[in-house]
């Protein structure tokens, strides 16, 4: 049976763009073979930070840290919906998500991974980047009672202020991911197998991942 890995990660380096509030990042070179025999970088970045997954606690408090969280929250059956065509700061509704669905024949249940194309990782870096379209209230709960395990975009949030989906989502223990890309590669292959494993930060809030999709 063949096998195809798409790397869903937005490379990681000094200038990444972030999200409003947030420092620039930095990767600095903090040893080199010429000098010091062996190679190594230093990095300083906030936890949300390029492709990433925010735990409960992003939100919630006393919730679970992202060392907290069960690693099978981390991976699952996967489904993009394609949301490309929605205007700025549209709102992604439980009737958009039931409908786009029912077109890929699929029914999500617990335990799957549903992520939304946008294109707006292409708009990264530029004003237009925090005008992506976001989960609603009814499109956040509508994915919180099916008890998905993550739920994730290729833009900055999965939502806009008040953070609808954020409020919806991370309370039912359903982590997000943000900044994901590559996921025009995605539309129409459904039940790939995703997989975005988080450092183990001590009370970590958010942490930067390697995300890919596995297609069988």
């Amino acid at each position: 049976m063949s096998r195809k890995i798409v790397d869903l990660t937005m490379n990681l380096k000094t200038g990444s763009p972030v999200f409003p509030g947030y420092p620039t990042p930095i990767v600095h070179r903090w040893t080199s073979i010429e000098e010091h025999g062996y190679y190594s970088n230093l990095l300083m970045f906030v936890e949300h930070t390029g492709t990433h997954v925010d735990s409960p606690a992003h939100f919630i408090k006393d919730a679970p840290t992202i060392d907290k969280v069960p690693l099978e929250k981390f991976m699952g059956r996967g489904v993009v919906i394609d949301a490309s065509n929605l205007p700025p700061k549209a709102a992604i509704t439980a009737e958009l998500i039931k409908s786009k669905l029912k077109e890929l024949g699929v029914e999500i249940r617990s335990g799957w991974v549903v992520l939304f194309y946008t294109g707006y990782d292409a708009k990264a870096g530029t004003p237009e980047w925090f005008d992506h379209p976001g989960l609603d209230d009814s499109g956040a709960k509508y994915l919180a009672e099916k008890n998905v395990n993550a739920v994730g975009i290729d833009a900055p949030s999965i939502d806009q202020s008040p953070f609808p989906g954020h409020k919806a989502l991370l309370p039912k223990g359903i982590v997000v991911y943000e900044n994901l890309t590559n996921l025009k590669e995605l539309l129409g292959k459904t039940g790939f197998q995703f997989i975005g494993i988080p450092l183990k930060i001590t009370n970590g809030s958010a942490s930067p991942v390697r995300a890919i999709a596995i297609i069988e």
